[in-house]
């Protein structure tokens, strides 16, 4: 695949995964302690949590996690959240395909491609291409002809088993989709579920993970304590990694090649290297790389579609239509 283990240049020192190019802040806000560190795993797992749950899993109250949070958003760590189906409930693959050297024109018009759910523009001009093909082996066709250039990489992840979604389901994650973090009281009005009813079904969407309500998060400082990103290619225990690396949570992981993607924490910047360079000596590990994104874009139209499809399907089956075939069969 080619990952290389990035350098700290003054530009990419200023920024991390899942957020913009934007001024480092000043090491007195930079801070970001264990307990942060921990609410940032917890959202992970579930960014739908209220203050007194998140705080029962970092020993806080209420308050003391909201002013935490609210701290973590004016220092652009957390930039906001997003909800990411697994494409398996719609009967996809999921193959996230890269590509080297490309322009912001690219970008845009590769979100446009057929079967795409999100792109990552990284800061050296590389491109992550999330795409959820009916067939893995068609995954980059479209991309290579659009883009004029073979891929330079791809992963693949094995396909999760789901139960079939009910209607009721379809209809939450198309509304969370816009709004991940809906409060309970508008999902509710803008679904006309009962409480009830949608308490049981957006739990078990959660618990099953049938969808992933997560934080995205930002720029970090060149000073003071930090989270990054680490994309680790190959295999390694779950106790060489802690010893490694320290505080670190596995975000997801695929099977070809073997990967897995890591929220980590470290003191400062010399810190992260020193870790990581450790890390990548580990046997079994064959890179590792920190993921330094310039700009994340999501497909919502296509999920939407995706969606919807789903819900159109419930639709006919109850009126006892035959399918309709969809534009990209």
């Amino acid at each position: 695949m080619g990952w290389v283990l990035a350098e700290f240049t003054g530009a990419l020192a200023r920024t991390f995964d899942l957020g913009n190019l934007i001024q480092a802040p000043t090491k007195e806000s930079a801070i970001v302690d264990s307990k942060d560190f921990r609410l940032l795993v917890a959202l992970h797992e579930n960014a739908r949590q209220s203050y007194r749950s998140l705080g029962k899993s970092v020993s806080l109250s209420a308050p003391a996690v909201r002013d935490r949070l609210k701290t973590l958003e004016k220092k652009g760590v957390l930039q906001g959240y997003w909800c990411y189906p697994d494409p398996s409930i719609f009967g996809r693959e999921d193959v996230m395909v890269f590509f080297k050297d490309t322009t912001k024109r690219e970008v845009d018009r590769t979100l446009s491609a057929r079967d795409v759910a999100f792109v990552a523009w990284k800061l050296d001009g590389g491109l992550s291409v999330q795409t959820w093909p009916r067939d893995r082996s068609e995954a980059n066709k479209d991309l290579a002809t659009m883009l004029g250039k073979e891929p330079s990489g791809r992963t693949f992840s094995e396909p999760s088993p789901h139960r079939k979604l009910s209607p009721v389901d379809w209809q939450i994650i198309d509304v969370l989709i816009d709004y991940p973090t809906m409060p309970q009281r508008e999902l509710i009005e803008k679904t006309g579920l009962s409480p009830k009813t949608l308490r049981k079904h957006l739990t078990l969407l959660i618990r099953e993970k049938a969808i992933f309500v997560m934080p995205r998060l930002g720029a970090l400082a060149d000073s003071g304590e930090l989270v990054y990103h680490l994309a680790v290619t190959g295999q390694a225990s779950s106790s060489d990694l802690r010893r490694s690396l320290g505080d670190s949570y596995l975000i997801s992981e695929t099977q070809d090649p073997p990967m897995m993607y890591l929220l980590c924490r470290a003191t400062d910047l010399a810190d992260v290297t020193s870790r990581t360079q450790a890390l990548s000596k580990l046997p079994g590990v064959t890179s590792v790389a920190l993921t330094l994104n310039r700009e994340i874009l999501p497909a919502t139209d296509f999920v939407h579609a995706l969606v919807r499809e789903k819900i159109q399907e419930w639709e006919n089956a109850r009126l006892g239509k035959s399918p309709q075939k969809t534009s990209d069969s």
